[in-house]
């Protein structure tokens, strides 16, 4: 183990009331802990011995136990939580753990799953933390428990790891989920589907507006379903095109609608091969690989289905085996499915 001082940069919201509960929508506590504690990492060196969260990145926190009485899965929970760490972090996540054990007893603990732990975990031996974070929370006493704090330094959630916490993690991390914008623009949408099953374009096209007015950068993903509406339900694919320099001139720097939107042109279910303006999709996929790191898969996965889309298999096969390359572990099935059928085209040629 590698130990880390605490060096911690404090995110506050001006706009929110000053309370001790913990709740989401709540700005993020103060986090004082005695001792950072990392698993070392294989070829890393560091020059200090400082490790600092930082600030406008959305971050986990996963607050456990490590003797029984207290916790008797939370050690199971840690192949999970590092699976989470393993998944997002290129992506902007940051995820640490607390633990309110001294040192050497963290230390010890942590012991048992070497080559497991791959996130910074903290020793609240003073208990500062889960009493600023936890004890004010509705999960007082329970753990493991899990806060999300978006960009911002506000709670978005709070909840025990598991099926729930996974379903949301990809909306979270692209800044697609708020405690309550989310469930005001899944019933926006409902309405919208109910719309267009009725052929009622135009009530549905004011549902998605209304999503993209007041969902705050939240519900932008109502942009791609505008596209769809225009692009496949009415077949109009100039207005379509039309619509998405629209989106591009107000929201270019969503980097992640950019990229959704490419894949849509791409790729999209029911999309007419002649509505494919594969120019377009090249566009948006620069303005969002300005963002997307070398080393995010989702990089080279989008040109190949823009290669594979414009016939050319052999290009987008090589785009997706470096998409499989550079992918954490517990992601290359997702992209091997891809490669799998560029392959098989290949073949067939």
């Amino acid at each position: 183990m590698t130990r880390f001082m605490l060096a911690f940069l404090l995110l506050t919201s001006p706009v929110l009331a000053q309370s001790n509960e913990v709740k989401p929508g709540t700005a993020q506590p103060q986090m004082q802990t005695s001792a950072w504690l990392r698993p070392a990492i294989q070829g890393e060196e560091r020059d200090d011995d400082t490790f600092r969260i930082e600030a406008e990145k959305p971050l986990l926190v996963y607050f456990f136990g490590v003797k029984p009485d207290s916790c008797s899965s939370c050690g199971l929970w840690l192949q999970e939580i590092s699976r989470i760490h393993d998944i997002w972090s290129s992506r902007g996540l940051q995820v640490v753990g607390i633990s309110k054990e001294g040192t050497a007893d963290l230390e010890r603990f942590l012991g048992e799953y070497a080559g497991i732990t791959t996130f910074p975990v903290a020793s609240d031996s003073g208990e500062n933390t889960f009493r600023n974070w936890l004890d004010n929370s509705p999960r007082k006493d329970r753990l493991p428990t899990v806060f999300l704090v978006d960009a911002k330094g506000v709670i978005q959630w709070i909840g025990a790891p598991g099926e729930e916490l996974d379903g949301l993690l990809e909306d979270f991390v692209k800044g697609r989920y708020h405690h309550e914008l989310t469930p005001y623009g899944e019933k926006l949408k409902k309405s919208a589907k109910e719309a267009r099953k009725y052929n009622d374009w135009q009530d549905a096209e004011s549902y998605y507006m209304q999503m993209l007015r007041d969902g705050e950068g939240v519900l932008n993903q109502a942009a791609v379903e505008i596209f769809r509406l225009y692009a496949v339900d009415r077949g109009e694919v100039d207005r379509a095109y039309g619509w998405i320099e629209e989106v591009i001139s107000e929201y270019g720097d969503d980097y992640w609608l950019m990229a959704d939107l490419a894949r849509e042109i791409a790729a999209g279910r029911d999309l007419p091969e002649s509505a494919r303006r594969l120019d377009v999709a090249e566009r948006l996929t620069k303005m969002a690989s300005q963002e997307l790191s070398d080393s995010d898969p989702e990089r080279p996965a989008l040109e190949a289905a823009i290669a594979f889309a414009g016939g050319q298999v052999r290009d987008a096969v090589n785009l997706q085996r470096r998409a499989v390359r550079v992918a954490p572990p517990v992601l290359k099935q997702k992209y091997r499915l891809d490669l799998e059928r560029y392959l098989s085209q290949l073949k067939d040629k």
